[in-house]
């Protein structure tokens, strides 16, 4: 459309030179990047043996940063050490407990970065170490809620004893940008209909500030989540409840030197990484990080198996979806046509991460998991919301975390207009229209009421298709469902206790209450990847350097550019909100 491609030049230009030159840079990389890595492709069990299977590790260094729960599988990528997903970590460390080997596990609290749900899933894993009679150290220098929610499940927290350190226990805050006014200067109008009262996508474009219904949704969630925060830290460090939320409310538990936080019972130590490694005996010939370590676990396969198929990202319709990590019909259709090489198939876990997207694309997915031959269990990350609830919908039963963050049942439309816009730089337009509707997709022609409606009403079919689905599926009437829909966002104990998803419960809770469902008595876990090209391994590649050495966030930006644009006036099952916000 025009107008995204007026956008679009107004980005490129901006950031032309930069990107140019570190366009250059990236192909010179990528080139150096591949002679390497085909190298290393035909060493690299040698050096796997080397490194880790022959090491005499005592320790095992935790320190996962943002894991995803789909994976490259490209050979070219095969023996990188950060090959290795969230599931796999999780195994891992479930693994250590009965790993004779190890003594103990750190956790580099420094170099971790993980959310909410991924926490919560590892947590019973940490307990399972510590019952076996292993020793957890956390240590680090600045230490947030995130961080410190999973250093609370540690035998013992250290922090460097420097007033530069910190440890902030704070509560949870969001913000975000309101750009009517802009948009009213520049002459650019964004229609958005919403189908439910609470389905707040897109009005940050039609507003100056924050709904209610928005404003409402966040704190309920906001208050929920610092409850069930403050009573894990509570039991974990035997800090009264009261006295901490009290605390956190009125920032007196924020921007803590070590020295406080020892003082106040938050931490036990106070040394640097390298006395606490001479204190435990550790040296670089008995110590491994949690990497090599799943590199070099091998799970033994079984006769049965369960698969698990990953949906992560926004659910898109076209497969050309840039740097994003999308959900795509055809993605998704590659992965069950590699799940019918599966021999003695009993189960499939879906593996939801998803805000949604595409109502369409959200529609042939179900179908895809509703036509199953197998038993479809759904298993839900961080988010599954919107059309990443829709296609849970295909599940026997779903399982989501505590931090789960999902329902958002309802449609949203945009619809750009930039007619105004045009005449202020002196462009004007001219058509000839045959067909009552057929300029709606024009951004040099106003929307009518009339055709506005003619939507809202097209949209309204589009909601009642959702909520089928969930009526259906979850044996919710429909006079009940509408209190929980409207475009309302729940948490996951939230959601089980009205119905919405069936137990709270990791993936490998999901996956073990499949076998026992099945009576499996020994099986082993397929996880399906497919394969990408190279192009889209480079789109990738240049996407990420160019978001660490840019000022402001351009793939970012262009990427949500690039969704507008094919879901302009197409009806969207999407979570108004950026989901981190949320999990931190």
């Amino acid at each position: 459309m025009k107008f995204f491609d007026f956008i679009k030049s107004f980005f490129i230009f901006t950031i032309k030179e930069i990107y140019s030159f570190f366009l250059k840079l990236l192909l010179a990389i990528v080139v150096f990047t591949i002679v390497f890595l085909i190298f290393a492709a035909s060493m690299g069990k040698i050096l796997e043996q080397k490194n880790t299977v022959n090491k005499n590790y005592e320790y095992v260094v935790f320190n996962p940063y943002d894991p995803t729960e789909d994976k490259l599988n490209n050979k070219l990528f095969v023996n990188s050490k950060y090959n290795v997903n969230f599931y796999k970590i999780v195994n891992s460390v479930d693994y250590i407990a009965q790993d004779p080997k190890v003594k103990g596990v750190i956790i580099n609290l420094d170099q971790i970065s993980l959310n909410s749900s991924q926490i919560e899933e590892l947590i019973p894993k940490f307990e399972k170490i510590k019952k076996s009679g292993k020793k957890i150290y956390a240590y680090g220098s600045y230490i947030d809620n995130n961080k410190y929610s999973l250093a609370v499940n540690a035998s013992e927290i250290s922090m460097v004893p420097s007033a530069s350190a910190d440890l902030s226990i704070t509560g949870y805050h969001y913000s975000s940008l309101y750009y009517k006014n802009l948009f009213d200067k520049l002459g650019i109008d964004i229609k958005v209909i919403h189908i439910g009262d609470f389905k707040s996508y897109g009005e940050n474009y039609t507003r100056t500030s924050i709904s209610d219904e928005l404003k409402g949704e966040l704190t309920r969630i906001f208050d929920r989540r610092l409850d069930i925060f403050t009573e894990n830290i509570s039991k974990a460090r035997k800090i009264d409840k009261n006295k901490l939320s009290a605390d956190v409310m009125n920032g007196d538990s924020s921007f803590l030197t070590p020295f406080n936080a020892r003082d106040r019972g938050f931490i036990d130590k106070l040394e640097y990484s390298g006395q606490l490694f001479q204190r435990l005996g550790i040296t670089d010939e008995n110590i491994i990080d949690i990497y090599d370590y799943a590199a070099k676990m091998r799970v033994p396969e079984k006769k049965d198996k369960i698969a698990v198929i990953y949906a992560e990202g926004p659910i898109m319709y076209d497969e050309n979806t840039g740097n994003n990590i999308a959900i795509t019909p055809v993605s998704i259709a590659e992965k069950i046509k590699q799940l019918k090489k599966v021999n003695n198939l009993k189960g499939v876990v879906l593996r939801i991460n998803s805000p949604g997207g595409s109502a369409l694309s959200a529609e042939l997915i179900y179908q895809m998991f509703s036509e199953m031959p197998v038993p479809v269990y759904v298993s839900m990350g961080s988010t599954a919301a919107s059309g990443g609830y829709y296609i849970a919908m295909a599940g026997d039963k779903i399982f989501a975390d505590k931090s789960t963050i999902t329902g958002s049942v309802g449609v949203v439309s945009t619809i750009p207009k930039i007619k105004k816009a045009a005449g202020n730089l002196g462009i004007d337009s001219s058509s000839i229209t045959k067909g009552k509707y057929s300029d709606l997709y024009d951004p040099f022609v106003d929307l009518s009421e009339e055709s506005t409606e003619r939507l809202r009403t097209s949209m309204q079919d589009t909601y009642k298709e959702f909520k089928s689905r969930v009526e259906k599926n979850r044996g919710i009437s429909a006079d009940k469902l509408e209190e929980y829909a409207q475009g309302k966002v729940w948490l996951g104990d939230e959601a089980k206790e009205i119905g919405l998803v069936d137990q709270i419960g990791s993936l490998d809770d999901t996956i073990q209450a499949m076998a026992k469902d099945l009576k499996l008595q020994n099986y082993s876990v397929e996880e399906i990847f497919v394969k990408e090209d190279y192009n889209k391994v480079l789109q990738r590649l240049s996407g990420y350097i160019t978001a660490q050495v840019t000022l402001m966030d351009i793939p970012k930006v262009m990427n949500e550019i690039e969704f507008l644009k094919q879901n302009s006036a197409k009806p969207l099952y999407y979570l108004p909100y950026d989901i981190k916000s949320l999990v931190y």
